[in-house]
């Protein structure tokens, strides 16, 4: 409970998911709070942002779903009524691409085989591969000190169903290269590296496969995009007090007289907490006069950037081959292209029954290609998928159904023992600057229910600190 007659004051800074998210539950412990969210660009949202494209009214520039086994996301839909819109992938099944397209193996548990069975029948993984990962249950057990995703797996099921399968999974997620990321930043595999000597034994116990015909998806978004939830989001934190001041640039944290104060283009604000809920490096730039140890630390954070190619073409024109949901591009024969979904295929509401659309994903960790201009990467798509699907999209390309999204420099890198450097971090922040929280991406979870959770858990921890005055 909030007492005496001046409300709490918390600034927010950044109006993505993550600050958009911790306003909501602020206000829904106590509507009294006084929050001001203040967004650096001319709008909310974020890395998620949805736009019309090639006829269709709404198709993600980024992400376009949520994984609903972290289940933040789904109840933060909910609360602001999007509940019912919700929709899940209409097909779910992928392929990697090595020379052709290869189904994904039946069984896997975020790369790692459940069961021998469907990996022997793939023609994914060569021989020697297979009969390597077919020894995982046979060997002792292996540390996690390394606390190195690629080094865990490689030492575990062989070089090959690393490459050809754990290193695609996780890195289209995160633009990763999981030889150079934490293990503790997939925390599915952690705990399964963490359970028992074996992991593909780990994985079977944990894989309870759904019943005949029972619903059971992995992912799920709203009917108009991802964007409509930052939007739902956004809207509801208004209609209950919170003030969103974009184009707001911050320039730096103080502390005077017990208040925290931050200055930004916007004026100078006065709070009794504030939320960092931008990048690390950023963040870090702020804190360089008040928590130097701090920002010293996150000045070494690292991201990655991508571009997302959005193209329209006549569903004619697509390749039988080109089946599921997509296809991921394995590190060692990556050109540009990472990963392509067939966005008009994983989603039935964007199968007009004329044109395929599709969603290309460039670059990564150690691949960065914005320095390209808009042509130059758009020439490495049609190649890229000329190669891979054996189609000359060329003549089908105009201004019309083609959209360049870049994300420079937005998705944070895990390195290994990320969460130890998040754990000195935060040591600093709570002698140099108490009240100062962080949250988002680029410290303990990627993905937006991870975000959203850490969001609802900074507004927790700052509620209980009021009510305990």
């Amino acid at each position: 409970m909030i007492t005496g007659s001046t409300p709490t004051r918390v600034v927010i800074v950044g109006g993505g998911i993550t600050g958009l998210a911790c306003a909501h539950r602020l206000l829904t412990l106590d509507p009294r709070i006084d929050v001001t969210i203040l967004e650096a660009t001319e709008r909310v949202g974020g890395l998620i942002r949805t736009s019309p494209f090639a006829g269709h009214a709404a198709v993600d520039e980024a992400a376009d779903a949520f994984l609903l086994r972290v289940p933040a996301a789904r109840a933060l839909a909910e609360a602001v009524g999007l509940g019912g819109s919700l929709t899940s992938p209409a097909v779910a099944h992928a392929s990697v691409w090595r020379g052709r397209l290869h189904p994904l193996p039946e069984s896997l548990l975020l790369g790692v085989p459940t069961r021998l069975g469907p990996l022997a029948r793939s023609r994914l993984i060569s021989m020697r591969g297979k009969l390597r990962a077919g020894l995982e249950p046979l060997l002792p057990r292996t540390s996690t000190d390394t606390d190195c995703l690629g080094v865990f797996m490689r030492k575990r099921l062989g070089g090959e169903v690393h490459e050809m399968l754990i290193d695609p999974l996780v890195g289209s997620i995160y633009a990763t290269d999981t030889d150079s990321f934490s293990l503790r930043g997939m925390p599915q595999l952690q705990e399964l590296a963490s359970e028992g000597r074996s992991l593909m034994i780990s994985a079977r116990r944990r894989a309870q496969p759904a019943p005949a015909g029972a619903a059971n998806p992995v992912f799920a978004a709203p009917m108009g995009g991802m964007q409509a939830l930052t939007d739902a989001v956004h809207a509801s934190v208004v209609r209950t007090g919170a003030k969103v001041v974009v184009n707001a640039h911050v320039s730096g944290i103080d502390r005077d007289a017990g208040d925290v104060v931050l200055r930004s283009s916007a004026g100078e604000h006065r709070c009794d907490h504030v939320v960092l809920a931008a990048p690390a490096r950023k963040t870090g730039e702020w804190l360089a006069h008040t928590a130097p140890n701090a920002a010293r630390l996150l000045a070494a954070w690292e991201h990655a950037s991508v571009v997302m190619v959005a193209l329209a073409v006549p569903r004619r024109a697509m390749p039988r081959v080109a089946t599921g949901s997509g296809y991921l591009v394995p590190k060692p024969v990556q050109r540009f292209v990472t990963a392509v979904s067939f966005a008009s295929q994983k989603w039935a509401h964007l199968d007009d029954g004329n044109s395929a659309l599709l969603r290309v994903s460039l670059g990564r960790d150690g691949m960065p290609l914005h320095h390209h201009t808009d042509d130059e990467l758009l020439s490495f798509v049609l190649a890229d998928l000329k190669m891979h699907l054996g189609v000359d999209f060329d003549r089908h390309v105009s201004d019309d159904n083609v959209r360049l999204t870049r994300w420079v420099e937005s998705f944070p890198q895990y390195r290994p023992h990320h969460f130890d450097r998040v754990d000195h971090v935060e040591a600093h922040l709570a002698t140099e600057l108490p009240n100062v929280h962080l949250a988002g991406a680029s410290y303990r979870g990627i993905g937006v229910p991870a975000c959203i959770q850490q969001a609802n858990d900074t507004a927790q921890r700052i509620f209980e600190q009021i009510s305990a005055r």
